[in-house]
């Protein structure tokens, strides 16, 4: 039975056992879309973190028996056959205490991997195994929705743009207020050689305010006289990841599948965790690379305004071991012949592996919350609306979740015709850094499915599609119903995504 393989093999992994030689080929992709080995995956790392990871004083010891709940309760839920991997429609049913109970354990978790790094574990020097990653990632997905406000500046240091500007100094800003509401600011102070037009300085203000973007910054546009300049843009966003990983990085660490725990050390008085990964992996950390692309699909690339990156280079990350924010991404030239190939396609000289290439460093932290007017947008975009005004508005009402979890509905609105992808309504929930984007179009349109996109079953044997994060985009489940399409984009886990999806009132078709 393929579930049972499954378990054998998150075992082997949690073990640091070689996998058995049948064991299937994708773990991960099974899990998303198998409630029963879902449910066993989580469960086992639960137990396992409490093992390795004893809470320290003055963190209360009740780790051990909220987990011995959850799994006393998880031994009364009968499995899911494999055959029919369909999430539960909470709705249906009374919410379990072992689900009611997951935040409090998440918050007690979080809080025991705060205290044991600051006693001297869980990671020990120069070990990077398994579980030592999870407790990195359980922390920082505690972190997220309990974020409200930040307030930060980076000092960004970029080395082989050109050979007339071999390094380039910028400052980044940061900002965020609950709800959803978040800004980049990039001043670039490199001063360029005259030869050098001023069409490649990258000074950007990116503006996020729930439903609505705003962008003024390097575009790509035509060269021209400066009065000729492109002019900013406002537009609806309807998908696409929320640049929050600078400041708390729930994107780049969603799972801990390729991150290297390489230990910990005191910085500036302050404990960080030390992390490897690959520039491709940890994209979603440079935001300035990637919003021009936001609103595109693909893979992200960076601005024609940076320097090229290979997906293969070696990131190195201080992170904040009590508030998971980021310290220091360097990000350094990987060594292999296939980076050879890559520079030579790219007119690029040979690079050392030991000389950064790239070096954010985080420079001050707030003490209060950014000031709202940091936030407007003063230009016309949609006005926000109720439920009913909304479906008095487009003639019909739009489809809802009965299940969001913490998640609140903060803003629904009509977007202006020519947006992108036209939906007919978005609606928008949050709870700190976690997000929920849904947006409707009447009729059938199979062009909302992201391409490579994974069948799966929801609720009422209903189909769903469902495609993984990217760096510019979240999570992405995409319904396609009789009359009706349906798209979700979140930076939620991929079991609470699946859960909201399974709750909305609408039977997803398999597309022809």
């Amino acid at each position: 039975m393929i579930c049972d393989r499954v378990q054998r093999a998150i075992s082997a992994r949690m073990d640091a056992e070689p996998p058995e030689p049948r064991a299937p080929l994708d773990v991960e992709e099974h899990l998303a879309t198998c409630v029963r080995c879902r449910a066993f995956a989580a469960s086992a790392e639960r137990v396992r973190a409490v093992v390795r990871i004893g809470p320290a004083e003055p963190v209360p010891d009740l780790v051990a028996s909220i987990v011995g709940e959850l799994e006393r309760e998880m031994r009364n839920v009968p499995p899911t056959p494999p055959h029919a991997p369909a999430p539960r429609r909470l709705h249906d049913q009374a919410v379990p205490r072992w689900q009611r109970a997951m935040p409090v354990a998440a918050a007690l978790l979080a809080g025991a991997i705060v205290g044991s790094v600051l006693v001297g574990g869980p990671f020990p020097a120069n070990d990077g195994d398994a579980i030592s990653a999870n407790a990195v990632v359980l922390g920082v997905r505690a972190a997220a929705p309990a974020l409200k406000s930040f307030d930060g500046t980076f000092s960004v240091v970029e080395r082989g743009f050109s050979s007339e500007v071999p390094e380039r100094r910028l400052d980044v800003r940061v900002a965020f207020l609950a709800p959803q509401r978040f800004r980049l600011d990039v001043i670039d102070r490199t001063t360029y050689p005259a030869s050098t037009t001023a069409s490649v300085s990258s000074d950007l203000t990116y503006i996020q305010n729930g439903a609505v973007t705003f962008r003024r910054g390097p575009s790509g546009c035509p060269e021209g006289p400066i009065d000729a300049a492109c002019p900013p843009t406002t537009t609806t966003l309807t998908s696409g990841a929320t640049p929050t990983d600078l400041m708390v990085p729930v994107a780049t660490l969603a799972s801990a599948r390729g991150v290297d725990v390489l230990g910990t050390e005191r910085v500036d008085g302050a404990q960080v965790v030390r992390l490897r990964l690959t520039f491709a992996r940890a994209q979603a950390m440079f935001p300035f690379l990637w919003i021009d692309k936001l609103a595109g699909a693909g893979a992200a690339t960076p601005a024609s305004t940076w320097r090229p990156f290979f997906g293969g280079d070696r990131v190195e990350v201080q992170l904040d071991a009590e508030g998971w924010v980021p310290r220091r991404i360097t990000v350094y030239p990987a060594s292999s012949e296939r980076r050879r190939a890559w520079e030579l396609r790219f007119g690029l000289p040979v690079e050392a592996a030991t000389v950064p290439i790239l070096d954010v460093v985080a420079t001050g932290v707030g003490a209060g919350p950014p000031d709202a007017s940091l936030f407007e947008i003063r230009s016309e975009q949609p006005s926000p609306l109720t439920i009913g005004e909304l479906a008095e508005l487009i003639g019909r009402r739009p489809a809802t979740p009965t299940f969001t979890g913490e998640l609140r509905l903060e803003s629904s609105v009509a977007p202006a015709t020519g947006s992108e992808a036209s939906f007919d309504s978005l609606l928008v929930y949050a709870d700190g850094l976690d997000h929920l984007r849904i947006g409707e179009r009447a009729g059938l349109h199979a062009g909302l499915v992201a391409p490579g996109a994974t069948p799966i079953t929801l609720a009422g044997d209903g189909v769903g599609y469902y495609a993984e994060a990217t760096a510019t985009r979240g999570r992405r489940i995409t319904i396609v119903g009789s009359d009706t399409t349906l798209l979700l984009e979140s930076n939620l886990p991929v079991a609470s995504l699946l859960e909201i999806a399974a709750s909305i009132p609408v039977q997803g078709r398999p597309l022809p």
